[in-house]
């Protein structure tokens, strides 16, 4: 029986020590070195980290090495100087977004003075009031304020939690956008334009004086709008001038008043050639000269667009137009072959396709020359079997019983 406790008070003493031991010798425990050992670990992930990883990088071994390493920092030493960086970085590099936002959020709480405090709050509000955005655009979202309300939230928050901030003024201008996302235009205007005033010499003043203008334009306020637009130009700055160049010119076109906004799309083309902007004027200009029935300068100047910019969005839609114009301009040899070029384009959709091959026919037709009009509504009917989806479209009516019927008057005229 003695043996029996001497055994087992061996092995208590034996599981103490043991466990006092690893106390005194581990790592994390060692809190004469607490400090040292923080700055060896964000040591490690700034020399696994280099060259810098993203959250998609290819390199995936790495990758979960960094986060690894991250979490390692500010787990294992929460109070030192490089938590609330280790923090910040595995925030940055994210599995989902969800996880992110996570790390961010716990980031503000434990560490509110740290200098990624503000960032963190920033980025989730930029990120909620992003997703608002996508949302809107494909009619899905819950609430038509849902998500704007909390980005609002977020950025007022981090407005009134780090007066001075250097991201306070873009807090201020997203917060204003929440309110215009979510259909309060004129909260919205009313914030950008005290903004405007409070702004200075930031430089986000010109993306503010543009989306004021951007505003005025929306309420069909034209003179307004390029007045904001004109102040944004003349500030030439790199990033907001060339659109703000281009939405003068649009403001003229939305009023009505085409030859201004042709002169207007003409300074686009001359000052900003190689910006997206400049690149679309190039169209603009043309539907400006077709407005003002300058049908000649206007085919003219949207095929050297077309041939120009054969990727530009404006394209496919241009070399359709440009057989209407040829068409009002009574040139139906070049409405014909304008057409017949879309319709043989297997890169156009089907239902525009299908329509310039019916408008090639109805011209040979409306031309009188029957036998090319039959061979055309023929090609309709061989390489467009299914109907145009809007069931009034004209292409419709053509029928073999419609083009039996074409022949058999053509021969009765004859």
């Amino acid at each position: 029986m003695k043996k029996l406790l001497i055994v087992e008070l061996c092995v208590i003493v034996a599981i103490a020590l043991g466990f006092w031991i690893g106390r005194i010798t581990s790592p994390f425990n060692n809190y004469t070195k607490y400090y040292q050992n923080a700055d060896k670990a964000w040591g490690k992930v700034l020399e696994i980290n280099t060259p810098t990883v993203t959250h998609d990088d290819p390199d995936t071994n790495r990758l979960r090495q960094v986060r690894a390493a991250c979490r390692a920092v500010f787990e294992n030493y929460p109070d030192s100087r490089w938590a609330d960086d280790a923090l910040h970085l595995l925030g940055s590099l994210p599995r989902t977004d969800e996880e992110g936002f996570a790390l961010l959020r716990r980031l503000i709480r434990e560490y509110p003075d740290s200098e990624f405090a503000d960032d963190s709050m920033y980025a989730i509000a930029t990120a909620t009031y992003e997703i608002a955005e996508e949302l809107k655009k494909t009619g899905t979202l819950e609430s038509i304020s849902a998500y704007y309300d909390r980005a609002l939230a977020l950025f007022n928050q981090l407005i009134a939690t780090y007066p001075g901030s250097i991201l306070e003024a873009d807090a201020q201008y997203n917060a204003a956008m929440c309110y215009y996302g979510r259909g309060d235009i004129n909260i919205a205007l009313s914030e950008l334009e005290n903004l405007k005033i409070e702004s200075g010499n930031n430089p986000i003043i010109y993306k503010i004086l543009f989306q004021i203008g951007s505003i005025y334009l929306e309420q069909h306020d034209y003179e307004n709008a390029r007045i904001e637009f004109t102040n944004v130009v003349d500030s030439g700055d790199p990033v907001h001038s060339p659109v703000a160049s281009f939405s003068i010119a649009q403001a003229y076109f939305a009023e009505g008043k085409y030859a201004e906004a042709a002169r207007e799309y003409q300074k686009v083309i001359d000052i900003y050639p190689d910006t997206e902007y400049g690149k679309d004027a190039n169209f603009y200009i043309g539907w400006a000269y077709a407005n003002l029935e300058d049908y000649d300068n206007a085919i003219s100047l949207l095929e050297a667009a077309v041939d120009d910019y054969p990727d530009n969005k404006n394209t496919t839609t241009t070399k359709f137009y440009i057989a209407q114009l040829a068409e009002a301009n009574k040139d139906p040899g070049l409405a014909i072959s304008t057409y017949q070029e879309f319709a043989d384009d297997a890169s156009h959709n089907y239902d525009n396709r299908l329509s310039a091959q019916y408008h090639v026919g109805r011209l040979f037709e409306q031309s009188g020359d029957i036998t090319q009009a039959v061979d055309a509504y023929e090609k309709l009917l061989k390489d467009y079997p299914e109907p145009h989806q809007n069931p009034a479209h004209q292409s419709r009516k053509i029928t073999e019983n419609y083009i039996r019927d074409l022949r058999v008057d053509n021969i009765d005229e004859e």
